[in-house]
């Protein structure tokens, strides 16, 4: 399974669910990669259909450990020449 959806990623995080890679497309875009199990498809459908419980504290820990790791994706991708498109378009 493959997402850009940063709140999907930080909730498979905080379910114990570990990203095997992640790709920077030309825009800019990180997309991470999980593993196709029945695990993250049951947090994925949780998710959508907000069902799914988080303790806090679990999921506040994944978001800063993601926050941190989509900055410095960024930081290094903006050093090897991709641009990284944010905010919006006026």
């Amino acid at each position: 399974m493959q997402t850009k959806d940063f709140g999907l990623i930080t909730t498979l995080t905080a379910k114990g669910q570990r990203y095997l890679d992640f790709q920077v497309d030309e825009m800019g875009r990180i997309f991470f990669r999980f593993q196709d199990s029945p695990e993250v498809k049951a947090v994925e459908d949780g998710f959508f259909r907000n069902t799914l419980a988080v303790p806090v504290q679990d999921f506040l820990n994944a978001q800063t450990m993601m926050k941190t790791l989509v900055f410095d994706i960024r930081r290094k991708a903006s050093e090897t020449g991709i641009y990284i498109r944010t905010g919006r378009t006026v």
